[in-house]
């Protein structure tokens, strides 16, 4: 289930911010807070991976290491969250295209629909849309937050989050079905233009090109109708919880580069608040 909750970011990581190419800044407050704030892709071919010893050196220098959620590697947890309590995944549909969701996953499956059916039943319908990425773990990849972990767990770091795994997962909970079901039958529909957005939206990442990756979740229609509650209401609520931690400790902030930009985006909500954010090439 790891993958399952690294993907929800997948949906919502990238906007924008700041003149210059970088996802990494420094972070000061105006009472003498100090920290560092990281936009990552939650997902990314080996071949477009990136993270040079400065990104390293400058993870060190922080007294902790702050996530989305901190207990992303409890499975358990994970897949107790990811089950319904009434219901069946597919009752968001229509009869047309759940049919149309069961041919489609059958096939990427390789089983018969019935067997898919009865195996995703249980689901939450988030869980189809872990299947809709499945090719991109066909190739060697990476996971940035893993990494960060990593390094962290070498430094002695302590490993913390500014949202609980339940609110994350939760706010798929919370999508109307009519806009969650759209979401998942536009990459069935569409699977050609999902692949191509994965390619420009890794292309703009590791040129570090916030601007245009502001553009692209921004003009992207699969977003429709969801940014509010996946990007903009949790940048808000992450902002009280961040001034908290930095009252007392340099941090290591890292999220999905989607919650940086833009006029709701992390950057802009600290610097209303008081903070000065200095860009760091890396």
């Amino acid at each position: 289930m790891r993958i399952g909750l690294v993907i929800i970011s997948c949906f919502i990581y990238f906007l924008s911010f700041a003149q210059e190419n970088t996802l990494l800044y420094q972070i000061k407050g105006p009472k003498g807070e100090s920290g560092y704030l990281f936009g990552t892709v939650h997902i990314i071919p080996d071949s477009l991976f990136y993270f040079p010893s400065k990104l390293v050196k400058t993870l060190s220098k922080a007294d902790e290491l702050v996530l989305e959620i901190g207990d992303i590697n409890n499975q358990v947890k994970a897949q107790q969250l990811l089950v319904l309590e009434e219901g069946t995944c597919f009752d968001i549909f229509t009869p047309t295209q759940k049919d149309s969701v069961l041919n489609w996953g059958a096939e990427l499956m390789h089983v018969k629909k019935d067997v898919f059916e009865k195996s995703f039943a249980k689901n939450k319908p988030f869980t189809l849309m872990q299947l809709s990425i499945q090719k991109m773990m066909l190739s060697p990849f990476k996971m940035v937050e893993m990494e960060l972990m990593n390094y962290a767990n070498v430094n002695k770091q302590t490993i913390s989050g500014l949202e609980t795994m339940e609110y994350q997962i939760g706010v798929f909970d919370h999508l109307p079905d009519s806009v969650m079901a759209e979401m998942i039958m536009d990459g069935i529909r569409h699977p050609e233009k999902a692949d191509a957005m994965n390619v420009e939206m890794y292309q703009l990442y590791r040129s570090q090109d916030v601007e245009g990756l502001a553009k692209l979740i921004n003009d992207s229609e699969e977003m429709a109708g969801a940014t509010d509650a996946l990007l903009s209401q949790r940048n808000n609520n992450w902002i009280p919880v961040m001034e908290a931690k930095m009252k007392d400790k340099v941090c290591f902030f890292a999220v999905g580069a989607g919650h940086l930009g833009g006029e709701n985006g992390v950057i802009a909500l600290l610097q209303a608040a008081g903070y000065k954010l200095i860009p760091i090439k890396y």
